[in-house]
């Protein structure tokens, strides 16, 4: 099963998600102009609701995102799949092999990704109508633990870096042999800018690179 604080990390940050959407469903996401935040909110719904059905079936060949019923309230459909992932991912054994799009095949690949899928959302959500909160510890933790296998690989020819989290008093090697340049700040503010949100500067060409990684991880 998954642990109790990424269960309690994604269901507290999915429910602000939601808020965020009823209040103000036709509101811009600056991440993404083309969406309002209902349109976020469906789509972090879509991949809950995937997610929930890679655990109860561990399915082993892709599984498309949900997608809503006609005529269903949209926020309302967003907690119930909130609510069936969340009792999947309690019930799953974490080392099952299953579908996943890093070259972890296990279940709990899933659980750590939903905290970071629904912590960064949030911080999108909330950015809509202000300034953000920071990611929560364990959003930018597993963020930053994830980075190498889920999005290194599509950032192409880039120097070896070292990000240190100054806040943690850790640190995180993304690239093989000494690394060449080195960046410091807060964990919420590397995590953010890897992932082509504001954030600390990054050097040339890493800029260039995580600006390149604005869509949504959702495989």
């Amino acid at each position: 099963m998954a642990t109790e604080k990424d269960l309690t990390t994604i269901e507290y940050e999915a429910w602000r998600v939601i808020e965020f959407g009823r209040r103000e469903p036709e509101r811009v996401v600056p991440q993404y102009p083309s969406w309002t935040l209902r349109d976020l909110v469906l789509h972090v719904a879509g991949v809950h609701g995937r997610t929930a059905v890679v655990c109860e079936t561990l399915a082993t060949e892709r599984v498309p995102l949900a997608t809503l019923p006609a005529d269903a309230d949209p926020f309302d459909w967003a907690a119930e799949q909130l609510a069936r992932m969340l009792a999947a991912l309690a019930a799953a054994d974490p080392a099952a092999r299953v579908w996943t799009f890093v070259d972890d095949p296990s279940l709990g690949f899933w659980s750590r990704r939903m905290v970071v899928e629904t912590g960064v959302h949030r911080w999108d959500a909330q950015s809509a109508s202000g300034d953000p909160a920071p990611l929560l510890d364990r959003v930018a933790i597993h963020g930053l633990d994830e980075f190498t296998g889920l999005y290194l690989p599509r950032l192409g020819e880039v120097p070896t870096i070292e990000l240190r989290a100054t806040d943690l008093d850790r640190s995180w090697t993304y690239g093989e042999g000494r690394h060449e340049a080195r960046v410091e700040g807060t964990a919420s503010e590397l995590v953010l800018r890897l992932m082509s949100r504001p954030g600390v500067a990054m050097p040339h060409p890493w800029e260039q690179a995580v600006d390149a990684l604005g869509s949504p991880a959702d495989g």
